[in-house]
């Protein structure tokens, strides 16, 4: 299980509607910065901040992020992943392609803190969005 104390977090989209906030001062001061998907930092200092604590991760962003995984995975970054999908794609049975390509990241950045969710956790989550926007995800 993935244990985070933060008093107080910044959660940062990945929406263009970020830019020319210059908030990124502001962001880097919060003890954690939760960004999503595959988001860059790199160029975007000034308004996203540069330091993530934990980033959330798509299922379908997982191969993007393997396409620069010593940028997303390398020693020097200490970011915690958390990536959920569908369970057809993330079984641990060996037939989950996501969860095997992770499985390979894994080993290949021994350092790397890759997190999946569980499907219960899965549904709770897709429980919560319907009851506060009324839409199914």
């Amino acid at each position: 299980p993935l244990k985070l104390n933060c008093e107080l977090c910044s959660i940062v989209s990945s929406s263009g509607q970020m830019l020319g906030q210059a908030a990124g001062a502001q962001i880097d001061r919060s003890p954690c910065i939760w960004r999503m998907n595959n988001a860059p930092t790199r160029g975007f200092e000034n308004d996203v901040g540069r330091r993530t604590t934990l980033r959330v991760v798509s299922h379908t962003s997982v191969p993007l992020l393997l396409q620069k995984p010593q940028h997303f995975f390398g020693q020097g970054n200490d970011t915690v992943y958390v990536v959920w999908g569908p369970l057809r794609n993330m079984r641990k049975d060996g037939k989950g392609i996501v969860y095997n390509m992770l499985r390979q990241a894994s080993e290949n950045y021994p350092h790397a803190r890759i997190y999946v969710t569980t499907e219960d956790r899965m549904n709770y989550c897709d429980m919560v969005f319907k009851k506060e926007t009324g839409k199914d995800r």
